[in-house]
């Protein structure tokens, strides 16, 4: 196997013997047996745990078992703890995708503190497999066809030549101790249930689906390449950029043969979707003046052109409102709060009463973001993203952008003059009142 994982990294050119390595170890199977074959190649390496704290004992019990690695090994051992479940709720993701963007940053700042010139993950073929499962599920284009690359700027990924039993069968010729991770037997998540449910059933039918599929995910980025080839050949006498305005030429793009996909190609990258892209090229031909919107851009038809411009934010997006009464101007009307205490409170579009205990100072007043949920009062608690909300109440398009949210602590307390969050609304215990009152102008 190290014959094969040498020639796999000369191959891909993913590194050289004299770089230094951070290899992210879990201590279990695939990143013992990476850190077993980055000893027997020579490498210089360091390894990285994470502790996200989700397994009580079990968790514990990774760390120590990394730290001892590292001491047989005697290379150095970096290990974080992480309040993962504290992050999830903050930032209002899923606590996988939690863990995954606090250990990625920690990682970057581990390679860049320490020197190391490369990150090596232990994903293999099986990982690969099931990501583009998972990608075919969800939706994909191209990108999601390749799934996982080998390398991708500072990360690499050398076991992607290896299936997940030539792995395991490494493992035990050179009887390595390893973890389990009991979470992977769970069929709550559903990179698992593929594991568990779908992927056996591919091998039944195909024993190497997974070597398929990865043949399949390296052709499919060299044909992303030439198009990415062909895109920029042409990009000249289709596209023309001014300032902060992109122009698109719609006659010379009809000529090519694939309009479509490249359209799709430019348009990706200014947060359309490959949905939109058809939709645009579909309605070519339609009336000046309409207008597509992504989260940050907004396209016109302008006489046979397409003009792609960013969508224009107010400069004062911005503010911070301390504990004391205040009101203050701004780009979306004018804002007055009070402390107090009272009796008889009603919440209004442009009027909210909020338990003043429950909010965490200063707050932050600014335009809402794509992704931005909140729990809107009388839903008992349901989250729903403020998007959807928007749609629902039928705000148009070109007051979207001028609406505001109100922040406690990282969670939206108030949709701002439209409806308040129900986890700050006062209750039979609410000793101090906030009153926040919205006017459009004063």
């Amino acid at each position: 196997m190290l014959k094969a994982f040498l020639r796999f990294i000369t191959e891909n050119q993913l590194f050289t013997p004299t770089d230094r390595l951070l290899l992210t170890v879990s201590g279990g199977i695939d990143s013992v047996v990476l850190t077993q074959l980055c000893h027997e190649a020579g490498f210089s390496f360091g390894i990285a745990h994470c502790n996200f704290q989700l397994r009580g004992e079990d968790s514990e019990g990774d760390q120590l078992f990394v730290r001892q690695l590292a001491q047989k090994y005697g290379i150095d051992c970096h290990v974080q703890r992480f309040e993962t479940k504290a992050f999830a709720k903050k930032r209002g993701i899923s606590t996988q995708m939690a863990a995954r963007e606090l250990r990625y940053s920690w990682f970057e700042e581990i390679r860049q503190q320490f020197h190391y010139d490369y990150i090596l993950t232990a994903h293999h073929q099986d990982d690969l497999l099931e990501t583009v499962l998972l990608n075919l599920v969800r939706g994909t284009g191209l990108a999601g066809l390749h799934g996982i690359l080998p390398k991708k700027d500072r990360l690499v990924r050398p076991l992607l030549f290896a299936p997940r039993n030539d792995i395991q069968a490494f493992l035990t010729q050179n009887h390595l101790p390893w973890r389990e991770d009991s979470s992977n037997a769970s069929v709550d998540y559903t990179r698992n249930r593929l594991r568990h449910h779908v992927v056996p059933i591919l091998k039944e039918l195909n024993p190497n689906v997974a070597a398929s599929v990865a043949t399949l995910a390296e052709r499919v980025k060299a044909a992303e390449n030439l198009l990415e080839a062909s895109r920029k050949s042409i990009e000249a006498e289709i596209i023309r950029t001014e300032g902060s305005t992109t122009t698109i030429n719609i006659a010379p793009l009809e000529q090519q043969v694939a309009p479509v996909e490249l359209l799709a190609q430019w348009l990706t990258g200014f947060g359309f979707t490959y949905q939109q892209s058809k939709l645009i090229w579909l309605n070519r031909k339609g009336q000046t003046g309409k207008r597509y919107f992504s989260p940050t851009h907004t396209l016109i038809m302008n006489r046979g052109k397409w003009l792609l411009a960013p969508t224009q934010i107010p400069n004062s997006a911005f503010y911070e409102l301390h504990e004391t009464s205040g009101e203050i101007n701004y780009s979306g009307g004018h804002l007055a709060w009070t402390m107090g205490k009272i009796t008889v409170a009603e919440n209004k579009n442009e009027v909210a009463y909020m338990d003043a205990d429950a909010l965490t100072f200063p707050l932050k007043l600014r335009l809402w973001e794509p992704g931005d949920w909140f729990c809107p009062l009388g839903m008992k608690g349901k989250r729903k993203k403020i998007s959807d909300f928007l749609v629902d109440a039928k705000v148009p398009r070109n007051r979207k952008d001028q609406v505001y949210v109100l922040e406690s602590g990282g969670a939206i307390a108030w949709l701002v003059g439209f409806r308040l969050d129900e986890r700050f609304k006062i209750s039979e215990t609410t000793v101090r009142i906030l009153k926040f009152s919205k006017c459009t102008s004063h």
